[in-house]
């Protein structure tokens, strides 16, 4: 069976169809905009971060070059009636002329606003600038962005199997949510799809993620960008006591580079 089929792979987008993959974060200020530097949140701790001893003051380098990104319906031009959030995802900060990537299935479309928000709990209003649906990227722009750090880019084909790293999210609209786990396969080998999605070269990674980590970054114990979170696993909810499968996928540093022409 091939890993389409054996895995039942979701992305942000389908979340409110599909279900709740974890216990709701007991985090104050969830759905709040506060103004003041945010703080980081490790709700997932469960032992993989002793492989990691850093792991800490890798997360606060990497999320200056994070964002959360909340995609917005535009009203009618008309009537100015709906409108409104959509879905909430992470972003990438790709320079601090204000461009950001972020996945695909989180930014969909021009027709779509976005805002985002930054680690000084600053929010500001976004525009989507270009996305490629079957390499699951998007690229967003914002105002300039001179206190941002970009993070950078490793060699995604140096990852290798066991190596620790480290993924920043917005999972229930928390701005920098931390998760550390292990590479399982730097490649798996064959292509990913899901809905109108998709992308190659998935590096597998065992971790827990919720959906709004989607489009964030992917760091190794150097604080290098190894790739971009796009889906994770949602495994069985039909069972009385749900586990998660503890399985996400990555777009690549190197097909991120290609694609950015850089």
């Amino acid at each position: 069976m091939s890993l389409n089929g054996k895995f039942n792979l979701r992305c942000s987008a389908a979340r409110r169809v599909l279900g709740v993959v974890a216990s709701a974060l007991a985090l104050a200020g969830a759905c709040g905009e506060a103004a003041g530097e945010a703080a980081l949140s490790y709700p997932y701790l469960d032992g993989a971060e002793a492989g990691f001893p850093a792991y800490r003051a890798v997360a606060e380098r990497a999320a200056r070059g994070y964002v959360m990104v909340t995609l917005l319906a535009r009203p009618d031009p008309i009537t100015r009636e709906g409108g409104g959030e959509l879905h909430t995802g992470s972003g990438i900060v790709l320079n601090r002329d204000g461009y950001i990537l972020t996945a695909a299935h989180i930014a969909r479309g021009p027709e779509f606003a976005v805002r985002v928000r930054l680690a000084n709990g600053r929010t500001l209003p976004a525009e989507v600038v270009k996305v490629s649906a079957k390499q699951e990227l998007a690229i967003l722009r914002t105002a300039p962005l001179p206190d941002a750090e970009p993070i950078a880019f490793a060699d995604s084909k140096r990852v290798r199997k066991g190596e620790s790293v480290l993924a920043l999210g917005s999972p229930r609209r928390v701005w920098g949510v931390v998760s550390i786990g292990r590479v399982r396969v730097p490649n798996i080998g064959e292509r990913l799809d899901y809905g109108n999605w998709g992308f190659d070269n998935a590096i597998e990674v065992a971790m827990e993620v919720e959906s709004g980590h989607s489009g964030g970054p992917v760091v190794n114990a150097k604080g290098e960008l190894i790739g971009m979170l796009a889906g994770y696993e949602l495994g069985d909810t039909t069972r009385p006591q749900y586990r998660s499968p503890r399985i996400a996928y990555v777009v690549p540093a190197n097909d991120i580079r290609k694609w950015l022409g850089w």
